[in-house]
């Protein structure tokens, strides 16, 4: 009875034995299966990571190209404005800057100076905007002479008529100049011009008026030549890599038709502006000024002379002084 009973205890046994292993080999399966899948699904959040990273930095890419193209669409446009700023400039300085020019190289080969005088000096110097941002910005000097020495002159052309005040008051001059502007308004610089001028009233009749015009502080022409003055000495220095470049100044009132009153040196500011009225007070003011410097320094004056003579200045050599190659 019991070796007959064995044989299905072996048997059930076995049914157990391989009912467990089937058990196990599902569950193995299973558990092979989502490590499949997991790892399949991983795989697929590492590819979508690293196409959106993709992306990203695509975009960032064409971003900044296209902040690139704008800058430089930006950069080719304020080319193009300056450019024509500086024509323009040009056009109109060389128009009234003739006569003057002439006069002034008279006086330097009277005065014997060796150098280059530059007529119509149009440059962009660097300034800064009222938020504090820097910007370029076209600005012109009626003429620049350079001496063989390195030195610096800006001369100011003002070819007014009439009557002209620079640094003395009308009433000064006569007192029945003292209706002409409110005095108590002019403080040193400025300069005053009366002028006749011919207009038609209402009959279509010509009648003569007296034009005043005032232009004080930093409108005043001594003011303005020393703007320009210092503006020059930055941007020659900036060109030319030093920090020794200076130029005097000179107010030249160079109509023929003016009658002039002038102060022979405004003292106004912290430096001293010469201004002249005629042929003969050039010669002595041109004669003084190339005094001051009169050794030569070719080096530091080819220099200077590259620089604004690139400005597309007329330059036309006084003297020994021929202009560098």
């Amino acid at each position: 009875m019991t070796s007959a009973i064995v044989p299905w205890v072996v048997a059930g046994g076995l049914a157990v034995v391989v009912v467990v292993l089937v058990l196990l080999l599902q569950r193995h399966r299973s558990s092979a299966r989502s490590a499949l899948e997991a790892a399949e699904q991983a795989r697929r959040d590492e590819l979508a990571r690293r196409e959106s990273e993709h992306r990203e930095a695509t975009a960032r890419v064409e971003a900044d190209r296209d902040r690139q193209v704008a800058a430089a669409d930006a950069e080719r446009r304020d080319a193009r404005t300056e450019a024509e700023q500086s024509r323009a400039f040009a056009r109109r300085g060389m128009q009234w800057e003739e006569a003057s020019e002439q006069a002034i190289l008279q006086a330097c080969r009277a005065a014997s100076v060796n150098g280059v005088l530059m007529t119509n000096v149009v440059f962009m110097p660097v300034g800064e905007t009222e938020s504090g941002s820097q910007r370029r910005f076209v600005a012109q000097a009626d003429h620049v002479l350079v001496s063989d020495s390195g030195r610096g002159l800006v001369i100011e052309s003002k070819r007014w008529g009439g009557i002209v005040f620079d640094g003395r008051k009308p009433s000064a001059v006569h007192p029945a100049f003292r209706s002409l502007v409110d005095e108590s308004s002019l403080v040193p610089p400025f300069a005053v011009q009366v002028q006749s001028r011919k207009v038609l009233n209402h009959a279509e009749e010509a009648e003569n008026w007296w034009q005043v015009r005032v232009q004080a502080q930093g409108k005043s022409p001594a003011q303005q030549v020393r703007t320009q003055a210092r503006r020059l000495a930055k941007f020659v220095d900036e060109h030319t890599g030093t920090a020794r470049t200076w130029f005097d100044t000179c107010v030249y009132y160079s109509s023929s038709s003016a009658t002039a009153f002038v102060q022979a040196e405004d003292r106004s500011g912290t430096v001293t502006t010469r201004v002249v009225t005629n042929d003969h007070e050039l010669q002595s003011a041109l004669a003084a000024w190339a005094a001051k410097d009169s050794v030569p320094n070719r080096a530091r004056a080819d220099a200077v002379v590259r620089v604004l003579a690139g400005q597309g200045a007329h330059a036309v050599t006084v003297g020994s002084y021929r202009l560098p190659e």
